[in-house]
């Protein structure tokens, strides 16, 4: 197989649920293509529960950096926090309450490499609320011209499945806080700079969904 150099970006703050965190970072050191490093941002101080599993985790895998902020700034900051420490420059986003499949970073990968023309790759997503082995509803993301027109309208990225090429993400100014479309926000301008977007016909991440899920995914409609 291939080697292939790749960061993955992550945020996590006090209000997120430990077991949760423990299966997500679980999920990502498992892969079949394992990550060059693993960026963790503290936004802000976490329980004693959180810093428990982060620990556990940084003892037994070196490739988890953590990067700490002691006060919490918001998704926007944290990401661009986190974003300027990656030493890649693809980077996948992962968040700290869903679970990868076993081959998601080399199906991206593999893909991204084949074509070297795509700035941001997404996915589809398995849905789920408490087990992944419960009957799941599955839901498609735009692909190919489809998402010149879908993007006008909604997010055409299940942020969570996300990979993209640092550099271009940086020339378009990277992550601007804006309370639940950080993401969105992001694709517009790089839509907007010509920048190639994607998302493969396949379901790589199983998220999970509830608690407020569709506004801490930004999964909001466009204010614009």
């Amino acid at each position: 197989m291939q080697e292939y150099k790749f960061s993955v970006l992550m945020s996590v703050y006090y209000k997120e649920e430990p077991s949760f965190l423990a299966k997500a970072l679980e999920s990502v050191f498992e892969q079949t293509l394992k990550p060059s490093e693993v960026i963790l941002v503290e936004d802000g101080e976490l329980t004693d529960e959180l810093e428990n599993v982060i620990q556990k985790f940084k003892t037994k895998y070196d490739e988890l950096k953590i990067i700490k902020n002691k006060e919490n700034k918001g998704l926007g900051h944290a990401l661009n926090d986190g974003l300027n420490n990656c030493t890649y420059d693809i980077v996948f986003r992962m968040d700290t309450d869903d679970i990868c499949k076993k081959n998601r970073f080399q199906v991206q990968m593999e893909y991204l490499n084949r074509h070297p023309e795509i700035d941001v790759l997404g996915s589809n997503i398995y849905e789920f609320k408490n087990d992944i082995d419960e009957q799941m509803r599955i839901k498609k993301m735009p692909n190919g011209c489809n998402i010149n027109k879908y993007i006008l309208k909604r997010n055409p990225i299940n942020h969570m499945t996300v990979c993209f090429r640092k550099k271009s993400v940086i020339e378009c100014g990277g992550y601007v806080p804006l309370l639940y479309l950080e993401d969105y926000y992001l694709w517009i301008r790089m839509f907007n700079n010509n920048k190639k977007i994607e998302n493969i016909d396949e379901e790589l991440v199983y998220a999970r969904i509830g608690n407020g899920f569709e506004k801490r995914r930004g999964f909001a409609t466009s204010p614009f």
